[in-house]
């Protein structure tokens, strides 16, 4: 096959616009400076976000890789690293702070709030995901795409509230049959996702419209 030609059969390779989502509570834009990140949860065993727009996935929930968490923590952390809005908390200290959250209270917003306070940040980013499904295949050609779903929050520490909430909810699909989304596809290049590429690509969304009303 000519270069052409493998360039047009993986460039059919985008997101569907459908799934991404965000809400903030105050149009009012919050002073931060320092963030924490607290570990992303696995649902549904976690509680869900105050005011977030958890339920509008699968009806069904499944079975959440145990790395599912870790996963899309770690890309909040590249995104944060990659920004120059906000200072973050190192995820070592974070760790150091944890145990002293964990008894502060049974909902999470308490428990961002004690870690926020231990670390000294301004706000504190949660979430949960309920669905990270890997895609079957390669980059080239996948029997079955990328899926995943999760909600992100931010809690501002000095009033315990949340201030801003989002959900990215996305399965891959070809470019041919949604346009809308071709940045993306620019943005990563003409290939099939992995599951941490599509949360990657979430965390950077709904952190552009986090920045809206919180910052410096």
């Amino acid at each position: 096959m000519r270069a052409g030609g493998v360039w047009m059969a993986v460039a059919i390779a985008s997101i569907g616009w459908w799934g991404c989502s965000a809400h903030v509570p105050e149009n009012q834009r919050v002073p931060m400076d320092l963030l924490a990140v607290y570990p992303v949860q696995l649902a549904p065993h976690a509680e869900p976000l105050p005011g977030a727009l958890a339920g509008k996935g699968e009806d069904e929930p499944e079975e959440l890789p145990p790395e599912a968490g870790e996963a899309v923590t770690a890309q909040i952390y590249r995104v944060l690293a990659d920004q120059a809005t906000f200072r973050f908390v190192p995820d070592l200290t974070v760790a150091d702070a944890l145990p002293s959250a964990h008894s502060a209270g049974d909902d999470l917003v308490s428990r961002a709030v004690a870690l926020g306070k231990a670390a000294e940040a301004d706000g504190v980013i949660v979430g949960h995901v309920s669905r990270f499904r890997e895609r079957v295949g390669t980059e080239m050609g996948a029997k079955r795409p990328a899926s995943v779903a999760f909600d992100l929050a931010l809690v501002d520490v000095g009033s315990g509230k949340v201030v801003w909430h989002g959900q990215f909810n996305r399965t891959q699909e070809a470019l041919s049959s949604n346009l809308f989304d071709f940045w993306m596809f620019w943005r990563v290049g003409p290939h099939w996702f992995s599951a941490r590429e599509l949360a990657g690509l979430g965390v950077e969304k709904l952190f552009a419209d986090m920045t809206r009303v919180a910052g410096k």
